[in-house]
């Protein structure tokens, strides 16, 4: 089984904010997800994104809600 990382998006902030945050995971640890799917909802310089899956698979959270991430990090994988 091969898994895929989920990382931060990485053109999200300008060169003054470089952490936000995860609001919401839209789907449990463990849930099959498809690609495309929004699995989470993150919070920066105000404004709401939407994250979606980058493949079909089982979805393994590794930052939780409300905890600061960084451009790039990796906050969960999709193993596939």
């Amino acid at each position: 089984m091969a898994s895929l990382e989920i990382r931060v998006p990485d053109n999200l902030w300008d060169d003054r904010e470089k952490t936000g945050s995860i609001v919401l995971w839209l789907y449990a640890e463990g849930a099959s997800v498809k690609e495309g799917d929004v699995i989470a909802e993150m919070l920066y310089e105000k404004a709401t994104l939407e994250l979606p899956a980058p493949a079909s698979g089982t979805l393994r959270i590794g930052v939780e809600a409300e905890v600061p991430v960084a451009l790039g990090e990796v906050i969960g994988t999709i193993e596939t």
